[in-house]
């Protein structure tokens, strides 16, 4: 079942499709696939679960039931479902894989991958690389796997071959913890490291011990654009999040202030990654998606008739860019629902 609700953009009339989800909870951390026809997200639910859902998607609408991604772990004598996490969804950029995070109450925390060809997800495995496995993506190529595994008592970075599923390296190796690696254009591998009770972002191959971009708070998800780094910043203080860019070693520009820190992902580029799309916590402002270019040229904003809009994420298929964000209702339900809508002409 689809809803539909008109949107003033400007003096255009727009649709907003929400997509109905056959279970209760928040839906949260939106994440397209590659060619804008799926849409993974996650519903945080109130009985200690997360459950990752996959929408397919036909111009602009969702078609069909979610498909729910299911461990085999939760057949066995655990029993039920409460406590298992399914979540931290990322697409292979080739092959259109899903993979993402599985765990169930009592175990580790380890990656799935699942190829939508009837097969039960498929997990890294334990022989490779033990512990809690975290924070994965994917190189351009589709061939090496990125994450975070806690193997040798901290999370280090490490780098998996899809090729054999065997051959693996250990990119960092200090006393700190890692989190939220990526590849940027030119395959180096940007992440970022707690210390000294701050969140700084490195860059590998490089200086282990100089961080690329540093400052008070934590500087967190770090997302690769062209040479650039967008990241959220809480330099400022406690519980307010900026974005910002870097775009050289020390050098950091403020894109947007008060904006609402999603759940888990990093900040939204648009397809062409000259967009960067936000939520923010101002109560009279927060009621839309906010757009913002990422030299600070231009801001807009997609009003909705949602409150406490957030987890944005954008695609784009042909000619048209979509827009996947969620938001609570103005008046009804508590839960978070998931919205889909053409933004192709506040894009131009």
């Amino acid at each position: 079942m689809i809803l539909t609700t008109m949107l003033m953009m400007g003096m255009q009339m727009a649709q907003a499709e929400q997509v109905e989800v056959p279970a209760e909870g928040h839906a949260i951390n939106p994440v397209w696939s590659p060619d804008g026809r799926k849409v993974a997200f996650e519903i945080n639910g109130q009985t200690g679960s997360i459950a990752l859902f996959v929408a397919n998607i036909e111009g602009g609408k969702s078609t069909g039931i979610p498909e729910k991604m299911a461990l085999k772990v939760e057949q066995t004598s655990f029993g039920g479902s409460s406590g298992t996490v399914t979540a931290a969804p990322t697409w292979n950029p080739v092959n259109k894989a899903l993979l993402f995070e599985g765990s169930h109450k009592g175990g580790s925390n380890r990656l799935y991958m699942y190829s939508f060809n009837g097969q039960p997800p498929y997990p890294v495995p334990e022989s490779v690389i033990s512990g809690d496995l975290s924070w994965p993506s994917f190189s351009a190529d589709g061939m090496k796997l990125l994450f975070v595994s806690d193997e040798t008592g901290m999370g280090d970075v490490y780098t998996l071959s899809l090729k054999d599923w065997k051959t693996k390296e250990q990119i960092t190796n200090s006393e700190h913890s890692e989190m939220a690696p990526r590849f940027d254009a030119s395959g180096n591998i940007v992440y970022t490291r707690k210390q000294n009770d701050a969140e700084d972002i490195f860059v590998h191959p490089g200086d282990a011990n100089t961080a690329r971009v540093k400052g008070g708070g934590d500087q967190t998800r770090p997302q690769p654009v062209g040479s650039s780094i967008v990241y959220f910043t809480s330099e400022r203080g406690n519980d307010l999040w900026d974005i910002a860019i870097s775009s050289s070693p020390g050098q950091s520009k403020t894109l947007a202030k008060d904006v609402r820190l999603p759940f888990r992902a990093a900040p939204a580029l648009s397809p062409d990654g000259k967009w960067i799309a936000y939520g923010l916590e101002n109560l009279d402002k927060a009621d839309s998606i906010w757009l913002t270019k990422v030299d600070g040229s231009k801001t807009v904003a997609i009003k909705t008739p949602h409150k406490a809009c957030s987890e944005p994420s954008l695609t784009q298929v042909g000619s048209k860019i979509y827009l996947a964000y969620t938001g609570l209702p103005s008046e009804g339900s508590n839960w978070r629902q998931l919205h889909i809508m053409d933004v192709t002409s506040k894009l131009q």
